[in-house]
């Protein structure tokens, strides 16, 4: 009677909770109707129902769950149906974190749990909440623990507020440490993706301007296959208009569904299809325009609760803060560091301006001056690089490093470094504040290689000289940096100073070394010049001693006349040198088969090769394979008889000489290669220089002004080719190779006619005028010898008083006399009456322009001292020949 009466105590004294209590259907309940339940559970249910905190108790076997109003609350739509039932059954979400607490209250243990996170719905959707869970055992009339009695205070916002203010410190503490913009934006993603469980965060930055927006960083929860949004550009309308006016107030975006959200009607579907089914997005507006967003991503529908909302708003101002305290920072150091700096440069500047007056030696030029700028800028390294366009290769040297980065040597392909980038120093410096998220550099095909040489940001100083790149200057920092203007401009002014000296120096060097080759050249003029000269003079001097019979005549001429072509012949080559050296010679335009060119060569040099008693060897292509090539055939010929002669001069007697002839489509490739005493790797690459000329034998038995390689190169690249040199050495034999461009047809040149043999003829009567006395002598003499009637007059003036008495049939004039000049001479024997006489110029002067002059004074014919015989000799009888016909 007395249970009874608190059952209908306990059934009659509350509100609705008593009234589901005394409706509830218990059959089937495995601790029956309230009626029936012992005191203990009687005046337990009374003390929940009368408490104004969520409690609840389990009774029985099977923890029958029974519970008051105030925990009602928590279980939103499964109360009534939960009243009465197993607590596991009611709650299995709830029942893995309680069981312990429960199985230790029900041994006889009171149990206490602090904020433990539990299940709860509110308003219908599935949430967390944080309980104080008390438990206490329930004891029946004999003392036997039947139930658990369970008072609970809900610590949610509590703890929420704690974890919260948890956050915003690791947020701080996180961001504090960083000190660039990217590293901040980086972390942010990480942080709002990773604290709410996204699948995906960016940062975009918007430019109202021009209406669109830039995903700066993309953070993936996993790795994806997809590829980064990083650098994607796209239009803010793609957000929608009420979207994006929402957006402009600062207010979060917060998309259950992209499916079903009203607010994306056209682009909702868009957004799913590409994995978006849930978005929230934290705008940062600064003066009513949208700057940037965090945005996250989840690839399911997802509610963004209050709390969420909360954190991601947190993270979000934390780290505008942060960017706005790095980039103020950033503002002051470059403000503070451009004052004080400007006189810090200017003092560099000077200090380098003493570095490079002093220094001669391109390497030491490299070096000072890279670690220099590398201690000035605190850097991690500096270096110079020598680019090769062709072969795509760049070669590091010169290191600065701090002490931290390693040394950078070496040569390396320019795509290891992303050829894009050495492409684009055509425009001008290189700058990267971080490599690692430039789109130029954080490729996988190039990012890890910077990585490996520690290199985060760098700014690179093309050198070009004639329209071409040619070297870089590198700096590299292993660290992130903003490269303000005046540090590239102070970069680039070393880059441009330091190479400038390395030019000057490397000319101040060639200029030394030309004068010393010009000297050693000069002495080897000398030495060539006196060889003949000796014999000259022997000779003069056997021809006065006594009366000289013929024989000793016949030898000592023989002597004069062979060492006088010498001369002559070394003569000619310096004239010649010079002439092409300089663009004087003018080429004739010819379709040339190079076999005929081979074979008067070949007729040329062949005296000389066969008194050495050398073997030599012809290799010519099939006689229907056209070798021809347009240019000046006696200037070819000119060429291929002066490689030959080398190559018979420079191999000993019996020695192998090959000449070999080859056709591509576009080439002809003419060699001439032999087994002599071969070439130094030291003298190979200034063979073809001028006054580079080392001795080929010690006693420079062979003789000869080493021009004939400098004239072969300049000739051959006058006709459009190029010639090279190979030996493996010394005693190592060399092989020429001439390559000129082939031409396809065309009409070629039949070989000059031979020179018919001059016209016997009467004697002329001639005037000899020269202010050399030997010389106007001899040449007077050699003329009677001929026939003719010889006037030698030393004075220009004598001579047009002797013209103005006298008729002669011919004039051969000096062009250096004294007062007046042979053209001027010649002018005025035109101008006195001698209008059909012959005039012919004989000088020392051998240029192009000299003999242009004579053409202009009326001069019909041009010798060069000293006079050939033959040639004189057949001028004067074809004019003989013509005054007698």
């Amino acid at each position: 009677m007395e249970a009874a009466t608190r059952a209908f105590h306990f059934l009659g004294s509350t509100g609705a909770i008593r009234a589901g209590y005394h409706t509830h259907d218990w059959a089937g309940c495995a601790i029956g109707p309230p009626a029936c339940w012992s005191p203990t559970l009687s005046n337990a249910a009374s003390l929940i129902l009368e408490s104004e905190f969520p409690m609840y108790v389990v009774w029985g076997p099977q923890l029958t769950f029974l519970y008051n109003a105030a925990f009602a609350a928590l279980l939103d739509s499964r109360h009534p149906q939960a009243l009465g039932q197993p607590l596991a059954e009611v709650l299995p979400d709830l029942w893995p974190g309680v069981k312990p607490l429960i199985e230790r209250a029900l041994g006889g243990h009171p149990t206490y749990g602090e904020d433990v996170p539990c299940p709860v719905y509110r308003d219908g959707r599935p949430a967390t909440g944080w309980f104080t869970l008390a438990y206490s055992p329930l004891r029946d009339e004999k003392g036997l623990v039947r139930g658990v009695l369970c008072v609970t205070s809900e610590t949610t916002q509590r703890v929420q507020l704690e974890r919260r203010n948890a956050l915003q410190l690791q947020v701080v503490d996180t961001l504090r440490r960083l000190h660039h913009p990217s590293d901040i934006i980086e972390t942010a993603c990480a942080l709002i993706g990773k604290y709410l469980q996204l699948d995906n965060a960016c940062y975009v930055e918007a430019d109202e301007e021009s209406g669109s927006f830039e995903v700066v960083h993309d953070w993936h929860r996993t790795v994806q296959a997809a590829p980064s949004m990083t650098g994607r550009l796209a239009r803010l309308d793609d957000f929608g208009v009420s979207t994006l006016a929402l957006l402009r107030t600062g207010a979060p975006l917060a998309v259950h569904d992209t499916e079903g959200d009203g607010r994306l009607p056209e682009r909702g579907p868009r957004y799913a299809a590409a994995g978006v089914r849930a978005m929230l997005a934290l705008p940062r507006v600064r003066r009513n325009e949208l700057k940037a967003a965090l945005v996250g991503y989840s690839n399911t529908p997802r509610e963004w609760d209050e709390e969420a909302q909360r954190v991601a708003a947190d993270i979000a101002e934390r780290s505008w803060e942060a960017l706005d305290r790095v980039r103020a920072e950033q503002a002051l150091r470059d403000a503070v560091a451009r004052q004080t700096t400007l006189l810090d440069m200017n003092e560099f500047r000077l200090e380098l301006s003493d570095v490079l007056r002093r220094l001669d030696d391109p390497a030491r030029i490299f070096a000072e001056t890279g670690a220099m700028l590398g201690r000035f800028l605190q850097v991690s390294r500096v270096l110079y690089g020598d680019y090769d366009a062709d072969k795509g290769l760049v070669t590091f040297h010169s290191n600065y490093t701090d002490g931290i980065v390693a040394e950078l040597n070496g040569t390396f392909p320019t795509s290891l470094f992303g050829n894009g980038n050495y492409t684009a120093l055509a425009h001008g410096t290189w700058v990267s504040s971080d490599l690692q998220r430039d789109t130029r550099t954080n490729g996988p095909e190039v990012w890890p290689n910077y990585a490996a040489l520690q290199v985060r940001s760098g700014v690179v100083v093309p050198i070009t000289r004639n329209g071409a790149l040619t070297a870089c200057l590198f700096i590299h920092d292993n660290l992130p940096r903003v490269w303000s203007a005046d540090i590239v401009r102070l970069i680039e002014d070393v880059a441009e100073r330091s190479w400038s000296a390395v030019e000057r120096v490397r000319a101040e060097e060639a200029l030394r070394l030309a004068d010393r080759r010009k000297d050693e050249f000069l002495a080897m003029l000398a030495h060539e010049l006196r060889n003949p000269l000796a014999p000259i003079s022997a000779a003069a001097q056997l021809l006065n001693m006594g009366t000289p019979d013929s024989a000793r005549i016949e030898r000592t001429s023989a002597i004069i006349a062979r060492q006088v072509t010498h001369m002559t012949g070394l003569i000619d080559d310096l004239l010649d040198v010079s002439r092409v050296t300089r663009g004087l010679v003018v080429l004739a335009r010819d379709e040339i088969d190079l076999r005929r060119v081979i074979a008067d060569a070949v007729e040329q040099v062949r005296p000389l090769i066969e008194a050495r008693h050398h073997q030599l060897t012809l290799r010519m292509p099939p006689d229907g394979d056209a070798a021809v090539v347009q240019g000046d055939y006696k200037r070819l010929v000119q060429v291929l008889a002066n490689m030959l002669n080398n190559a018979a001069k420079y191999t000993p007697e019996n020695g192998l000489l090959a000449i070999g002839l080859d056709l591509t489509r576009d080439q002809v490739l003419l060699s001439v290669a032999d087994s002599g005493i071969g070439i130094s790797a030291e003298l190979l690459p200034t063979v073809f220089d001028l006054f580079s000329q080392a001795e080929r034998t010690s006693d420079r038995a062979q003789g000869g002004l080493g021009l004939g390689l400098a004239l072969v190169k300049s000739l051959v690249e006058l006709h459009g080719g190029m010639v090279t040199v190979a030996s493996a050495g010394r005693n190592q034999g060399s092989e020429f190779t001439l390559r000129l461009p082939r031409r396809q047809g065309g009409n070629v040149e039949e070989a000059p006619p031979a020179t018919a043999a001059p016209v016997a003829g009467s004697h002329l009567n001639l005037m000899l005028v020269d202010d050399n006395v030997d010389a106007a002598l001899t040449l007077g003499l050699l003329l009677e010898s001929g026939g003719h009637t010889v006037t030698v007059v030393h004075d220009p003036r004598d001579a047009l008083a002797r013209a103005a008495r006298q008729s002669f049939d011919g004039f051969l004039l000096d062009i250096g006399l004294p007062g007046m000049s042979g053209y001027e001479l010649a002018r005025r024997l035109r101008k006195a009456g001698a209008h059909e006489a012959l005039l012919v110029a004989i000088t020392g002067y051998g240029r192009q322009a000299d003999q242009g002059g004579a053409d202009g004074a009326g001069f019909d014919h041009y010798f060069v001292k000293p006079v050939d015989p033959a040639g004189l000799f057949e001028v004067l009888a074809v004019r003989a020949a013509g005054r007698t016909s």
